[in-house]
């Protein structure tokens, strides 16, 4: 399928409307007709419904809307490394992260966005599900994950990232300042991040509920910090995060409470496969290595 009428169909749908699609592309009204018409013949099905006062995409439009926008920002981005390649600048590094393991990410990269400046960096959030797969098959060149979600495979090697700690967020003025005992906890309704989204966390996180024999009244589960942020800022419960990523999101809404009394130490890697094709990869490793983690 051309991609000038990839880019048609993407066009009208945003803007529903075909003349303003010309316009963006450069082309006569009846060149995106005809190329939205081909379209519909080769799929074999209506995109758009049609009448002289509006247009609407059909079930089968919205359908095809996602990919045919994933195609176009691909061949985007294919674009402009090609078009950076021909300049003379070379390389790019991508850098994948799940939900919890943003915060420090960017004390690796200054050094060598520093050393390295015509190198493109592609930073991308990734779901923990995704991260060993995104690396066996060469999607990402750098992962950083929490240490016990290191696969036992002979394929993957590590380096010591950060240390963080767990810590306590409610909404303002709901728990006492400053340090907490954990045991204050067990009448408290409970918001967590989901499981699918970072396992060992939330098992990290029932396991402190075991230990001091609390059956956690959690209310609801999210799928990202954001959420579970302003759940605790609501006053739908208390959570527990990183202290790294409480501080990131940190509002006037809701306080950090440290917890006393017990090790809630955590421990972030960076990993890559050892079969790694680009060469950026190493210059990156070579940069990170001179990271003092204790600095981190």
């Amino acid at each position: 399928m051309d991609i000038n009428l990839i880019k048609y169909f993407v066009s009208v749908a945003q803007n529903l409307n075909f003349s303003e699609a010309a316009r963006q592309n450069f082309v006569s009204q009846s060149t995106v007709s005809r190329g939205i018409k081909e379209m519909e013949k080769e799929l074999g099905a209506s995109l758009f419904s049609r009448t002289k006062r509006n247009v609407v995409l059909t079930p089968e439009g919205k359908a095809l809307l996602p990919y045919a926008m994933e195609i176009i920002e691909n061949l985007n981005s294919a674009t402009f490394i090609i078009d950076k390649l021909q300049k003379g600048i070379d390389g790019k590094l991508t850098v994948g992260y799940d939900e919890t393991s943003g915060p420090y990410i960017s004390k690796y990269l200054q050094g060598f966005v520093a050393k390295y400046p015509d190198i493109t960096v592609d930073i991308k959030k990734i779901q923990v599900s995704e991260e060993i797969l995104a690396l066996d098959n060469n999607e990402y060149d750098i992962v950083f994950m929490l240490r016990d979600m290191m696969p036992d495979s002979p394929d993957i090697d590590h380096l010591e990232a950060y240390d963080d700690t767990l810590s306590v967020i409610s909404k303002k003025g709901l728990l006492a300042g400053g340090g907490i005992d954990f045991d204050q906890l067990h009448q408290q309704n409970v918001v967590l991040l989901s499981e699918a989204i970072s396992p060992i966390l939330y098992m990290e996180i029932l396991d402190l509920f075991r230990t001091y024999n609390i059956i956690p009244n959690i209310v609801n589960r999210y799928d990202d910090v954001r959420s579970v942020v302003t759940a605790v800022s609501s006053g739908i419960g208390i959570s527990i995060l990183p202290t790294s990523l409480c501080r990131a999101m940190f509002n006037s809404q809701f306080e950090i409470h440290r917890i006393k009394g017990i090790d809630t130490t955590i421990s972030y890697i960076m990993t890559w496969n050892k079969a790694m094709r680009n060469p950026g990869t190493k210059l990156f490793l070579k940069e990170a290595s001179k990271v003092n983690v204790e600095d981190v």
